[in-house]
């Protein structure tokens, strides 16, 4: 016998329930639908792949070969940049602290209503990009990898959160850019990224950073490390250059990109920071890349801003 999809009491339901053979076995039909140990991992990669990397890289490799994690002083900042006296200043910090609770919650909630919702709350609320970026987006990205990696959530919420986040996040910086007009005469920023960069909302939130700076900000999360970037850069003067690089083992491809622009005249003084999941979990293998500067967090793009001269 087999029960029904509403049950055998008759009750209706949105699950279905597996069908049972005459011997009380699963059906064949169900075991060639089962998925096996492999199929899981497979599946379990793919998931993790679409996680933001701000949440992803905080969590060990599904290899079972531990991610170095960043230090427990970064991570105070990364959770609380009040911590930072520089971060406490930034206008409007203590009304986007207080959307945290509930902002972290609305990610998790099965209910989508919510999340949706805060949107709006958040567009209303007049907070700056950049306070967003640094106190509240930030931060929630990071609490979920903290949860992450101490298993009190699975990484089938922690996906749905993390794209909802992106979702979030995108929205504030469509809405928030319409009401930035940078001088023309302010510093400007190029942002790229590595090919094995899949996760771009670091980049997306250094963008809304630069652009509440008052920076003119170029490139982003659509902008490769290749020829293209080359020749925007040399076609008008930069302040600065930010690479964010995915995979450790692009450390090399960084290092030659950082020498070709060392050797054109045109880019020769240009700053260069790097960023991304790689640097975050693994700031050590890139100090010998050439860069300026290794950001690990927006935070650190905050104080970055300050020292690049005009």
């Amino acid at each position: 016998m087999a029960y029904k999809e509403n049950g055998e009491n008759g009750a209706t339901g949105n699950n279905v329930s597996p069908s049972i053979a005459d011997n009380g076995q699963p059906s064949k039909a169900d075991e060639k639908n089962q998925l096996n140990s492999q199929d899981l991992s497979i599946l379990e990669q793919a998931i993790r792949e679409r996680v933001s990397g701000l949440v992803n890289n905080l969590h060990p490799n599904v290899n079972g070969q531990a991610t170095p994690l960043i230090s427990e002083t970064d991570l105070d900042f990364r959770l609380h940049p009040e911590l930072d006296e520089k971060a406490r200043q930034l206008p409007a910090a203590d009304k986007a602290i207080s959307f945290r609770e509930r902002f972290l919650k609305s990610l998790i909630d099965p209910d989508p209503r919510h999340h949706r919702e805060i949107i709006e709350e958040l567009l209303q609320a007049s907070i700056p990009m950049q306070t967003l970026a640094i106190h509240l987006f930030c931060p929630v990205a990071t609490q979920l990898g903290t949860y992450w990696c101490n298993d009190e959530t699975d990484f089938m919420q922690v996906a749905v959160a993390s794209t909802r986040l992106n979702t979030i996040v995108n929205h504030a910086t469509h809405a928030g850019a319409q009401l930035v007009n940078p001088h023309p005469s302010a510093k400007r920023v190029l942002l790229a990224r590595s090919h094995g960069t899949k996760h771009t909302l670091g980049v997306t939130l250094v963008r809304m950073c630069f652009r509440d700076m008052g920076w003119i900000v170029d490139g982003g999360a659509d902008m490769e490390i290749g020829d293209t970037l080359f020749m925007r850069l040399s076609s008008r003067p930069y302040h600065l250059l930010g690479l964010s690089i995915g995979q450790i083992e692009e450390t090399a491809d960084c290092k030659d990109a950082i020498e070709r622009c060392r050797s054109e005249p045109a880019t020769r003084d240009v700053k260069i920071a790097l960023g991304g999941a790689a640097v975050v979990t693994r700031p050590d293998e890139f100090q010998n890349t050439g860069a300026d500067v290794i950001a690990r967090s927006a935070l650190e793009v905050m104080h970055l801003a300050d020292y690049v001269p005009r």
